[in-house]
Formats: structure tokens, sequence, C-alpha cells
């Protein structure tokens, strides 16, 4: 090997720096079609709660106005509402919960934020108006938020708000070293939600031609979008062409297919003309997919000279109001790849259970799982053990 091509601390040139720097990025605001129209989504202002209005002829005789729909009008133009979601495979067999995603809300909205309706206009100023010229009127439901089984339902399919109840590890086997332990540490372990905020927030363009869509994203990959926009626009894969310019942050969230790049997708194809979209911040806030989010008891047992000889882990996660792209295998498959770390532990048991919420949906972030895991077992270091105080930090009892 040629150490000073390939040796340590060369530097790494970099392309891209100069035009950066000098503000010649290309981002989705840089080059989306001048003629594109303008696409504005009406969103929930509640948590949780039925529509029993949604009327959109205000908006529709608005000037400027191309297109206005919910989603029964979406479902007449060829598109499946529902978004595509891991679902776990359980150790009993079958599957975690797999409740509708739809893009557009159909009965029910069931976070703050949830997309109910698009106005598709000339400009972005007509397209705002229209959407407020929307006449939606919503009952409340009572809200889930509590990071725990139970509590007012939100799917039909997920009994208690359980979306999944998974274990991986020698139960037996860590239950008898925990029986004969000499000492014991336990801990709870919060990892709050995170919200990502880059610094450009998520937006899109999509134009139709010839029977083609190119679908412009500022996202993190375009195979697993391309093959969802095929899938929910009814169309051929080889008939949609998915494209990632500059993107100005993402940090995992925006690796995921999101309902605003199939509605626009959709409105392009109807209407034979680009259409293009770009979140504020605070509609990013509202739906960008969050990290994070749970709950986890761990507990170490430890023999007379301070060895460890179990690790258990019972811990529940938020998935959201859905199931997310990634969502239900991060806190339970991905978590356990890295349960026990470096040490050398003979019997470890995980838990994991999946609740949903009245809130934004939870998927990929920075690691997805696996820091929390690690973040999860390093915490028992600075717990004191429930035995006469022993002076040395966790790591050397490996």
């Amino acid at each position: 090997m040629d150490g000073g091509k390939f040796g340590r601390a060369q530097p790494a040139g970099r392309r891209e720096d100069q035009r950066f720097l000098t503000g010649r990025g290309r981002y989705i605001d840089d080059i989306a079609p001048t003629c594109a129209l303008h696409a504005v989504f009406l969103r929930s202002a509640v948590a949780h709660g039925r529509i029993t209005r949604l009327d959109l002829s205000p908006a529709r005789a608005l000037p400027g106005v191309h297109l206005v729909l919910d989603a029964a009008g979406l479902e007449a133009l060829g598109v499946t509402l529902g978004m595509k979601g891991a679902r776990l495979k359980l150790p009993g067999g079958g599957l975690g919960a797999g409740p509708e995603r739809p893009v557009l809300a159909r009965d029910t909205v069931r976070h703050v934020g949830e997309a109910v309706a698009v106005v598709v206009a000339e400009t972005l100023a007509q397209a705002r108006d229209a959407a407020e010229a929307i006449l939606l009127d919503l009952d409340d439901l009572p809200v889930a938020l509590a990071l725990a089984p139970g509590g007012p339902a939100l799917h039909a399919e997920a009994s208690g708000n359980l979306a999944f109840d998974w274990s991986i590890g020698t139960a037996e086997a860590t239950e008898a070293a925990f029986a004969r332990a000499t000492h014991s540490i336990a801990l709870e372990v919060r990892h709050n939600r995170v919200i990502v905020a880059p610094m450009e927030p998520r937006g899109a363009f999509a134009e139709w031609e010839g029977g083609r869509l190119h679908l412009c994203v500022n996202g993190q990959g375009v195979w697993n979008q391309r093959n969802e926009t095929a899938r929910m626009l009814n169309l051929p894969r080889e008939a949609v062409r998915v494209t990632n310019p500059d993107v100005g942050g993402g940090f995992g969230m925006k690796a995921m297919t999101y309902p605003e790049y199939i509605v626009i997708a959709a409105a392009a194809r109807a209407l034979g003309r680009p259409v293009r979209w770009m979140a504020e911040r605070t509609e990013g806030m509202l739906t960008d997919n969050a990290g994070r989010d749970l709950v986890a008891r761990a507990e170490l047992a430890l023999d007379s000279r301070h060895k460890i000889i179990g690790y258990r882990v019972d811990l529940v996660a938020n998935l959201g109001a859905y199931n997310s792209q990634f969502g239900q295998p991060i806190q339970s498959e991905l978590f356990s790849k890295v349960l026990t770390g470096i040490y050398d532990i003979p019997a470890a048991f995980l838990r994991a259970r999946g609740v949903y919420t009245n809130t934004a949906p939870v998927d990929a972030y920075r690691g997805a799982g696996r820091p929390e895991a690690i973040l999860t077992l390093l915490s028992l270091s600075a717990r004191p053990m429930r035995s006469p105080a022993f002076p040395m930090p966790l790591w050397w009892a490996r």
C-alpha cells in the first residue's frame, strides 16, 4: 500500500467547498422551474380530532388557483393514500401494528400539523390565501401523550396504542444472574425527543412530461423515494425519476418519503405543470420526523468481584401518530445490536414496546437506536450500586 497516498492524516480534497462558500450552491429554491405553480398545505391545528366539515369550494373560487385537493380528491386521481411504514416481526409470530398513514387525513387528524388539504396556485401568496379560505371544522378527541401503553385510542389496529411488544435475549439466564448477584444497579434513562431543524427546510418540485415524472427532493437518496412514488402514484418505476440537488442539512430526517412529495407529484401529473413546495420553519417543526423519544429502565447484575453477570433493559418508545418509514425497528432491532456494548456480559435481555401518541412520527436520526443503547448502558456507570460503595468506574468491572 502506498503510505503517502493512503496513510493517516492525509487531506481529502473537497470539490464543493468553493461554490458553497461563494454562494453558488444549487438548492431546491435555486433550481425549481420559474413556471412552477406553488403548493400550500392546510394543516390541523389540533392534536386529535374528527373532521366534521371540509369545504374546498371557497378556495377553488379564488383567483390564480389551479387545484384544491383533499384525500378523496387524491384517490380520484389514482393515488394510493397509505404510506409505507416498517413493521417488526414479533417473537411469537406476526407483525407489529400497521395502521394506515394517509398523505392527506381521511376522517381524523392525529397530530398538530397533519396535512388535510392542498392548494396549488400561480403564486405563493395566492396559494396561502386560498388555503386560509378552506372551511375546516374538527371535533376534538381525547389526546394520547403518555409514554406508556393505554390512553385514548388512536388506531383500531393498535389496542391500547401498542404498536409492538418485542424482545430478544436470554430471559431465563438473565433472571438467574440477577437472582445470584451480589450487587445491582438500576436506572431509568429518558431520551428526549429531538427536533432536527436543518438549515434548509424540506422541499421539492415535480414535473410531468411525456408520461414520465421527475421529482426533485432535497433528500438523502433517490431509490426509496422513487419506489414509493411509483407505488403510490401507480406508475411503473421506469416512469419515475428522482434527483437530489444540494441539500442544506438532513441528519437522517431527510432520508424518508414524506406526504408532501407524493401530493405535489400527483398535482403535477394532474395539471401537466411543474409544482413546487418548500416548508416554512413552523411546518418543519410540526411535521418533520423527530428522533429518539423513549424511556428505558436498565439494570446490571454484578458478582462479588464486581464483574457484570447480567443486563436487562425494558424500554417504551414513542412512534408518534403513525408508523414512519423505519420507525418500529429503531428502538428494538437496532437498539439490540449494540445492547451490551463492549462488555463481556454472559446474560442479557431486552424488551421493547412501541406506542402511538398524538405527536409527529419518529424515525431515524444520527445512528438510529444505537446511540440510545450505548448511552443507556454508559449512564449506569454514574449510578450508585445497591451495595457498599465501589470506587471504580463501571468500565473497570468488565
